[in-house]
């Protein structure tokens, strides 16, 4: 039986046509291109709700809330850090005040000694110069904190190459007061 089936040979195989799609209407199209969503959507309605719920979205309202929250307590750290300035700007200004008082005392006192190794010329320079203190710490005792801050203001926006100049000469004496300050200690 083997010898038989080699012996027959089998004829080649014609190669088959492709199909062509028989010609539908626009409904049938439209049907068969909706139906896996429709399957789909079948599928998510039997499907259990098991999912985690999901977190409420934040509405407008809770928004300016938060935001409102938010803003008051912003003002209310502004305020009191405007208080501890305004106590800070206080003292300073009472220990720049009496500082300057002393040293207008100091000067008046030296004025003496100056008229007699230099001259009475040079003693009415010290004096004069320890009255321009006195009457400077006088104007500083009087004005209140806003007052003084308004001054520097307007001083600033006349004179701006001053302001900075002065600002660095303070600057400056800060500087080798702290390090002086710092080398007693050590």
């Amino acid at each position: 039986m083997a010898d038989t089936a080699e012996s027959t040979p089998k004829a080649p195989r014609k190669p088959r046509k492709p199909r062509t799609p028989k010609a539908a209407t626009a409904a049938q199209a439209a049907a068969v291109k909706a139906a896996p969503v429709k399957k789909a959507a079948a599928r998510k309605a039997a499907a259990p709700k098991t999912a985690a719920p999901r977190k409420p979205r934040a509405t407008k309202a809770r928004t300016a809330k938060a935001s409102t929250a938010w803003k008051a307590q912003a003002d209310q750290i502004k305020e009191q850090a405007a208080k501890t300035a305004r106590s800070a700007a206080g003292s300073a200004k009472d220990k720049t005040g009496s500082a300057m008082q002393g040293l207008a005392k100091l000067i008046a006192d030296t004025a003496g000694t100056v008229d007699a190794k230099l001259g009475p010329q040079y003693g009415d320079y010290a004096r004069y110069a320890a009255e321009a203190v006195a009457g400077a710490a006088k104007s500083l005792d009087a004005k209140d904190v806003d007052q003084l801050v308004g001054e520097a203001r307007d001083f600033v926006r006349k004179s701006p190459a001053v302001a900075i100049g002065a600002a660095a000469v303070v600057g400056f004496v800060l500087m080798r007061l702290a390090k002086g300050s710092g080398s007693d200690n050590a």
